[in-house]
């Protein structure tokens, strides 16, 4: 018969070659030396998209898991979304921006919230640390490019760079926030002009879905005859815009020149522009993007010093696209 310090001994030795064990198949997960977690943020806009359903879908041989396996969160009041993966996943994603009975979007031609009614993409080709991924419609037309083919990190990239390429005439950056951040760049006037040009672009893609025959639907029909509301006119507009890929990394030229000029064409004047204050709170004032003065006045009271703003409203507006 064992004595009592015989079983003590045994139970130990039991207990910890059992911890061993979960910690070695991962224990739930949290295995030592796992890797920290990942995560993706940013921005929806068009403009800003509020009460939007988020997926953060990994990329796996090819092609994005099914969406019931994505990560999901919903757009802020400023369009903000994050995710975050556990298991420190590092391959590359695709997000979607998908309407909900809620979902709203700025119209930044009126400033009026109007339905968010379509869904809008972007890849990223790979997650590092804190990945920021903005989605737009120019995000949109280089996620539908990489969808064109085995979708990885060089397919993507690939595709990211010929929408750039390919929308040069317009300033398009993928990676620019689609809003003026005096929080983070209040000093930077060459990241602040390609912020406001984005929200610029961003306008012309209102116009021109309510003002040019050269986007159409599929059938052909312009899509300020297609769609009878705001929405449906621009959601027809981000459909037509897609079609100027014709491959992963290679543009129609015929289409690419149908949009290129429908937007080119547009002359954004009043615009709701978003702008980050530098305590972080959100304001977005009608804003003449023509106007040197009206800009200025814009920046000066969201919180940017007068003599900053003077000097840096010539450089802005002398960028903008």
């Amino acid at each position: 018969m064992m004595s009592t310090r015989t079983m003590l001994i045994l139970n130990m030795a039991f207990i910890a070659s059992l911890s061993a064990a979960l910690a070695g198949c991962g224990g739930g997960g949290a295995s030592a030396g796992s890797a920290s977690a990942t995560s993706v943020t940013g921005t929806a806009s068009k403009g800003l998209v509020k009460q939007a359903k988020v997926l953060v879908c990994r990329i796996m041989n090819g092609t994005p898991e099914p969406d019931s396996s994505c990560a999901s969160t919903t757009t802020g009041s400023d369009g903000s979304y994050s995710v975050s993966f556990q298991d420190g996943y590092a391959g590359p994603v695709m997000i979607k921006v998908m309407p909900t009975s809620t979902s709203m979007m700025v119209d930044e031609t009126t400033g009026l919230d109007i339905p968010y009614n379509m869904t809008m993409r972007a890849v990223a080709p790979s997650v590092s640390g804190t990945t920021t991924v903005y989605v737009t419609p120019f995000s949109e037309i280089a996620a539908n490019a990489a969808s064109k083919t085995t979708m990885n990190a060089a397919s993507i990239n690939a595709a990211m760079a010929a929408v750039q390429t390919a929308m040069a005439g317009l300033g398009i950056d993928l990676s620019v926030m689609p809003m003026m951040n005096l929080k983070n760049d209040a000093t930077n006037s060459a990241m602040l002009t390609m912020q406001s040009n984005m929200v610029k672009q961003l306008a012309r893609v209102s116009l021109a879905a309510r003002n040019s025959g050269l986007l159409v639907d599929p059938s052909g029909v312009p899509c300020y005859v297609a769609g009878t509301t705001a929405s449906q006119q621009i959601a027809c507009a981000v459909t037509a815009m897609d079609s100027m890929m014709s491959g992963y990394a290679t543009p129609d030229p015929v289409k690419m020149a149908a949009v290129m000029s429908a937007l080119m064409t547009q002359n954004p004047t009043s615009v709701s522009l978003p702008i980050v204050q530098p305590n972080g709170a959100i304001t977005m004032p009608m804003v003449d993007m023509t106007s040197l003065a009206s800009m200025q006045t814009a920046m000066q009271n969201a919180g940017m010093p007068a003599n900053t703003a003077t000097g840096m409203m010539t450089t802005m507006m002398g960028g903008m696209h």
